[in-house]
């Protein structure tokens, strides 16, 4: 049983509607020098910036336990790559596809948790990711520098790859890089609208505690995902005593 079977077929769906897309294969050894965990990349040293406030940006992230859901190793993209760029400014989107093993109601949350933050990870010299405040969104730069020497988003995806390939549950991935327009960025996230009512469903279970299904704002969802329902069963007997927290390694 899993959170997220009809939309990881939506995107496959989505992905075999568009057969002009470029398709790469990831390097999983390291091919771009490190930016020494420290590497800025001001304004004034932009080459060109992905998903900024001003502009349309999307980030998604699903996995399963269904390894025929996922391309291993694949990397595509939707639109221009980063030299083609035709302004400094560009529409973003990105789409994490996991086949991961041994997921359960009590540790699912806390490994979303892990998986969301492996991309604050990367050490990509002449490469910056900004925080965002709003979920789902991503917002990049990248240096002059490292597109004159070369920077793009296989790259990139390769590098996401190998970090993601550290977390032992993590047994294949794909990525999808959106740069075309603004149209197919508001596309993808209509698609998976949902998505992030889940995570929010997931984050309050786990944060707030807070049991109280008449009172929840996201019942509709638990009402509709039997993950979720079995989740909230898990985490209202741990917190009332009947049984025991697992301990997780942070």
């Amino acid at each position: 049983m899993e959170l997220f079977p009809s939309h990881i077929l939506r995107i496959r769906e989505f992905l075999e509607s568009i057969p002009d897309r470029k398709i790469f294969r990831a390097r999983l050894s390291r091919s771009w020098p490190e930016g020494g965990g420290k590497d800025v990349v001001l304004m004034g040293d932009v080459g060109v910036e992905l998903g900024s406030p001003e502009t349309e940006s999307c980030s998604v992230l699903l996995w399963t336990g269904d390894a025929s859901l996922v391309r291993d190793g694949v990397v595509s993209l939707i639109g221009p790559d980063l030299a083609e760029a035709r302004q400094k400014s560009m529409a973003f989107g990105k789409i994490v596809l996991l086949h991961v093993e041994g997921f359960t109601e009590e540790n699912t949350f806390h490994r979303y948790r892990e998986m969301e933050q492996m991309r604050f990870l990367l050490d990509l010299k002449g490469y910056m990711l900004r925080a965002t405040s709003q979920y789902q969104r991503e917002w990049c730069r990248v240096s002059r520098d490292a597109l004159e020497k070369g920077f793009c988003l296989s790259i990139l995806g390769s590098s996401l790859m190998r970090v993601f390939r550290e977390l032992d549950y993590c047994k294949g991935m794909e990525i999808v890089f959106i740069t075309e327009d603004r149209d197919t960025i508001r596309k993808v996230r209509e698609m998976t609208r949902d998505t992030s009512r889940i995570i929010a469903a997931m984050n309050k279970m786990a944060d707030e505690m807070s049991f109280d299904c008449d009172e929840c704002d996201y019942r509709d969802v638990c009402n509709d995902a039997d993950y979720l329902k079995k989740m909230r069963t898990v985490y209202r007997r741990k917190a009332t005593g009947e049984e025991p927290w697992e301990k997780h390694e942070s």
